[in-house]
């Protein structure tokens, strides 16, 4: 288990992080979203004591915290961090790679070869990285993180740089991962991803978790349609629409029908449908709107 209690942060006037609180457990994967410069990367770097907090704790299990020399050893132990394709050495090997991660947290590099072969990474592992493509290191990065196998890991923008077929090979190992009982947090600006595998998913702004999103929960159905501010002028002029829809960003139109009898849903399908080049769609909402929402909506 993870606790972060009351951590703040600020460089100079700006508060990054502001007396911010969370608690999470093993068997659990968390999105963090945010836009860049809002405290993703620096939420990452207190938790791996990579950089002290102004205040507050960052705890591990209930009784570890970054006090001394001796816990911070135990700590690390048991976390790691995704590494930086610019932290790979250009002539070593992918296997090299893992070798490395494995061996200093792990302790043992049988496991390796099941990873290689569960990301298809068996026609170029051997070559030296320097030859590596950027999706070929941005997999290695990821399979180091497997082949280090702490208890809680630490990736941000885990999918950059993959293409369709391998952000689909990495978010299955993720979900094997949280089988495995493994606490990971994953920043990403794939949102639409992170709703496969998180079991909830957190908003930054302002130094503070605005939002959290619970992917496990039964949440509310919405008639969901992208509508131009016209017709969705047009759409309140000749309707009444119900008092809890909500207009995303000045874009998505999305109308909440779990209260609303058969009838009432029908006759709403019909009058969105009237708008002919829209896609209409029905479902919660997902990570992406709730994205909108924070930080596209204008006031």
């Amino acid at each position: 288990m993870l606790k972060l209690k009351n951590v703040s942060v600020a460089y100079k006037e700006n508060k990054v992080l502001d007396n911010l609180s969370l608690t999470a457990s093993k068997g659990e994967i968390i999105g963090l979203v945010a836009p860049n410069g809002t405290g993703k990367t620096t939420l990452f770097h207190v938790m791996a004591n990579f950089l002290k907090p102004d205040s507050g704790n960052v705890i591990f299990n209930e009784k570890n915290k970054y006090k001394s020399e001796k816990e911070e050893l135990t700590i690390h132990k048991q976390l790691a961090t995704f590494p930086d394709q610019s932290d790979l050495f250009d002539e070593l090997s992918g296997v090299d790679h893992m070798k490395l991660y494995a061996n200093m947290w792990k302790g043992t590099t049988d496991h390796i070869q099941g990873i290689i072969e569960e990301l298809h990474m068996t026609d170029y592992v051997k070559r030296k990285t320097r030859t590596y493509s950027l999706g070929m290191r941005q997999r290695l990065c990821f399979a180091m993180m497997a082949a280090a196998d702490t208890p809680i890991m630490l990736m941000d923008e885990v999918m950059n740089g993959l293409d369709v077929a391998n952000v689909a090979l990495i978010s299955n190992r993720l979900i094997k991962m949280k089988k495995e009982q493994k606490l990971i947090f994953v920043a990403s600006h794939l949102l639409e991803n992170l709703d496969l595998y998180a079991d909830r998913v957190l908003f930054l702004k302002n130094g503070k978790i605005i939002h959290e999103q619970d992917l496990n929960e039964d949440n509310e159905t919405y008639l969901k349609m992208a509508l131009k501010p016209e017709q969705y002028q047009k759409l309140k002029v000749d309707y009444t629409l119900p008092a809890e829809h909500l207009y995303i960003a000045k874009h998505l139109l999305c109308i909440p029908v779990q209260e609303m009898s058969m009838t009432e849903q029908s006759k709403w399908i019909e009058r969105l449908l009237s708008f002919k080049d829209e896609e209409l769609t029905i479902g919660p909402l997902g990570t992406v709107e709730y994205y909108e929402k924070y930080y596209h909506e204008k006031k």
